[in-house]
């Protein structure tokens, strides 16, 4: 597909809503990492119920996706994100007002049923304004702004929490979603004139039900999904969960100090997405650096795992570099986005996403279990730690063994094909 004929500034704009609008989903995922002290404090959660309380973002958000890639593929990203921002707008508010463990956890239901479409839209919309060789460094730069809100929810979020306290952050995050919204609906279209989706007809259910089969039998799916479903979940267990409290039980590390280092953390994945996003173009293959990032990814880990009580400045190192090799993780819906006609594209990457989040939710519940049995048989909070670290890299390292059996590809196979 040739570059849409638009103005320069349309598109940037384009890109920068859709961007801006991604960041509040980066957020609201990760805003229970820095503040997980302060809901025990406050409310008395214990791991477990921390751990269920991260994951159900990524729960709800992963079963969301299913219908979520119907609605893209039947009415069109621009549609189905403004649908789902006041979801999200409610779950800031609810989460705000919340007094125990059960208030907390509906928040975050709705938080991930609201944030669901927020990476699908804009990627749907990539596709679709932009050349099939851009979509990876898209990809890569959609991530990367978004996770400004992860950011946010690092230092930022520790010092509001500090200041006005974690309640009416969440407040003030359900005005600024709301104010993106808007601006999303003037700014956002979902194809350049002329484009064939512009005039496509609406397929009927059944044959958007049927499209569902036509992605889960493709025969590359079962490994990426398995490969799409720990990547970016061993990643989050640590930054948006278990980073934090590690900092607090082994080191010692206050409110602020956690938020410091988590902000170095996801400083570090900012720029990672922005470089990984062209390592397709690099290699001339999209397994390549997908295999060599999971690999880094598990070392780290099993580093972490293998050091007694190492000290904070290396611990601060490791981090930092983990945040920039998660950005190999994008290359996963890119590689996805290589394998599915147009008429799937939406129930394609979104059935991968759908492995995504869910790999979060159960990564982070097995995690919070293991911690809290072992706190519990009394092997201390350093022991416990590298336990579930060296846990991690072994889940990672199984799933990139199954995923490098899957068959090689490039934007430009696809190019050519078209």
């Amino acid at each position: 597909m040739s570059a849409p004929r638009a103005s320069r500034l349309y598109v940037v704009a384009l890109v920068t809503i859709l961007c801006l609008v991604y960041t509040v989903s980066q957020f609201l995922r990760s805003s229970t990492g820095v503040i997980a002290p302060n809901l025990t404090a406050d409310l008395g959660l214990h791991p477990e119920e921390l751990g269920i309380l991260s994951g159900a973002f990524f729960l709800s958000f992963a079963l969301m996706q299913i219908p979520v890639g119907i609605l893209l593929d039947r009415y069109g990203a621009r549609l189905t994100m403004i649908g789902s921002v006041g979801i999200a707008v409610l779950g800031c508010l609810v989460f705000a007002m919340a007094e125990g463990r059960t208030g907390l956890t509906v928040a975050r239901i709705l938080m991930g049923i609201g944030c669901s479409v927020m990476l699908m839209g804009p990627l749907m919309i990539y596709r679709r304004w932009f050349p099939a060789d851009r979509f990876a460094a898209l990809t890569g730069m959609q991530i990367s702004i978004g996770t400004l809100g992860a950011l946010m929810a690092t230092a930022p979020l520790a010092f509001a929490a500090e200041a006005i306290g974690w309640r009416a952050s969440f407040v003030l995050a359900a005005i600024v979603t709301g104010v993106l919204a808007v601006a999303m609906g003037f700014i956002v279209r979902d194809a350049p004139a002329g484009h064939p989706a512009s005039a496509a007809p609406r397929e009927t259910l059944g044959q958007s039900l049927r499209g569902l089969g036509e992605v889960v039998r493709h025969p590359a799916v079962p490994p990426l999904f398995v490969m799409i479903s720990t990547g970016y979940a061993v990643f989050a267990a640590v930054q948006t969960l278990w980073a934090s409290p590690y900092l607090a039980d082994v080191h010692g590390l206050d409110l602020t100090a956690r938020g410091n280092v988590l902000l170095l953390l996801t400083a570090g994945q900012v720029v990672g997405l922005l470089v990984w996003g062209y390592a397709e173009r690099v290699f001339g293959s999209i397994k390549k650096p997908i295999m060599a990032g999971a690999a880094l990814s598990a070392a780290i880990l099993a580093l972490l795992a293998a050091l007694d009580t190492p000290p904070l400045w290396l611990v601060t190192a490791l981090f930092v570099i983990f945040g920039l090799n998660a950005g190999y993780t994008p290359l996963l819906l890119a590689h996805g986005r290589l394998i599915f006609p147009d008429r799937l594209a939406g129930r394609g990457i979104t059935i991968l996403n759908f492995g995504n989040m869910a790999g979060v939710f159960v990564l982070s519940a097995l995690s919070g279990v293991l911690i809290g049995q072992l706190l519990r048989m009394d092997f201390g909070f350093d022991i416990t730690y590298r336990a579930a670290f060296g846990f991690l890299a072994f889940v990672l390292v199984a799933a990139a063994a199954y995923y490098s059996t899957i068959p090689d590809t490039n934007s430009r196979a696809l190019i050519d094909g078209d």
